[in-house]
């Protein structure tokens, strides 16, 4: 669906800026990060479904329905709601990468390898537990998230330790430290629920990308590899970032467009956005035909 896709990527414009990557709910996902979600999956004898870039609320029912993972009792109580908001939030355009413990399901949107594998962290984290159920009811305790979402970022890292993937490594410092700074301040929101704790998100998640870049310059010394450099990885995520709206390419044509219809659209109207978008997508593509 080029267009929802499309429209999705320039939604996520702003959780792009606030992690420093184009990467993220990109909705278009590399065969090499697949290759290493099928290897993950086979090291640690996950069966896990995993859905890339894809939104079916009737696949995500009949999945809540025969999970024998979790109890019967705890599906039909909570799974609903759980199904109820993945519904709400279409994915395939608002983004929202996440592992569904009641339909046990990966769900990714987003071209990063670090993020794929975190959610495959998860995976391999309620597998270890006896009651996966009430791990996952556990996430309603005000900071009881921090430490699972610890433990899926600690098998990421391990993973690309292991299998020598310190580029990867240290990527994964770099965005997994500021995504989990965002729980962080979520916890601080339910533990402080006021407007003052609300100012808090962007010192919280500046705080989480000082404490991510210092660790992986850290690492990268212990790596002792020339060949990776933090500036290195920066130049690419800027150079990313600038292809995705470069005129040079059918891609980037489309997303420029999708860009500027959603700008002068929604600068128009409270509800142009989506119909600027689609006439920007149009135009691109005859463009992109009358120069092929």
């Amino acid at each position: 669906m080029p267009f929802i896709d499309a429209f999705g990527n320039i939604l996520s414009i702003p959780n792009k800026l606030m992690f420093g990557t184009a990467d993220i709910e990109s909705h278009v996902i590399s065969d090499e990060i697949e290759v290493e979600i099928r290897r993950f999956m086979v090291e640690h004898d996950l069966d896990v479904h995993v859905r890339i870039n894809e939104y079916d609320p009737l696949g995500e029912a009949w999945r809540l329905l025969t999970n024998r993972r979790v109890s019967l009792l705890l599906r039909l109580f909570f799974g609903p709601l759980v199904w109820i908001g993945y519904v709400l939030n279409v994915g395939r355009l608002f983004g929202g990468d996440h592992y569904n413990a009641f339909s046990h399901s990966v769900n990714l949107y987003s071209n990063h390898m670090s993020i794929a594998i975190h959610e495959m962290g998860h995976v391999l984290d309620f597998k270890r537990r006896r009651w996966p159920g009430l791990w996952a009811l556990s996430r309603f305790i005000p900071g009881f998230a921090l430490y699972q979402e610890y433990l899926a970022s600690l098998y990421a890292v391990l993973y690309f330790r292991e299998h020598h993937m310190f580029d990867e490594e240290i990527r994964a410092y770099r965005l997994l430290f500021p995504a989990y700074s965002t729980y962080v301040f979520g916890t601080v929101v339910d533990l402080f629920p006021s407007a003052a704790t609300k100012w808090l998100l962007f010192p919280c998640i500046a705080l989480g990308h000082a404490i991510g870049n210092y660790l992986a310059n850290e690492r990268l010394q212990a790596i002792g590899d020339a060949s990776i450099t933090m500036g290195g990885q920066w130049w690419e995520e800027g150079e990313r970032a600038v292809a995705m709206f470069s005129p040079a390419t059918d891609y980037g044509r489309t997303q420029l467009g999708v860009l500027i219809g959603t700008v002068s659209g929604s600068a128009l109207c409270a509800l142009g956005g989506p119909v600027g978008a689609w006439l920007g997508f149009v135009v691109a593509h005859r463009s992109g035909s009358s120069m092929s």
